[in-house]
């Protein structure tokens, strides 16, 4: 079971850093368009995308929710993501060895 919850939490994770690296883009893209007094039609395009990234925030979560890694591993309980994964990764590892 750790081998396929790796793999569906590596996935969810990738999708996770992909969009902080969007948000990103979209934080920097909106204070560059204003200080140059961007047009209503750009300010309402930005703000279309940022409802859009929002949203697909909310779906990765929900997604890493049905990964149910707390149901199928109850000890881990209140256990931070990252160090979930850390604990994920020396598992792999232990048995790589």
């Amino acid at each position: 079971a750790p081998v396929c919850l790796k793999k569906e939490l590596d996935t969810v994770l990738a999708l996770q850093a992909d969009l902080d690296v969007s948000d990103r883009a979209l934080q920097t893209t909106r204070a560059m368009l204003e200080k140059e007094s961007a047009s209503d039609n750009t300010l309402e395009a930005l703000q279309s995308l940022e409802r859009g990234h929002s949203q697909l925030m909310d779906k990765v979560e929900a997604l890493y929710s049905s990964l149910n890694v707390h149901d199928r591993f109850p000890e881990l309980q209140g256990v931070n993501l990252d160090f979930f994964c850390t604990l994920l990764m020396i598992w792999d590892l232990k048995i790589n060895v």
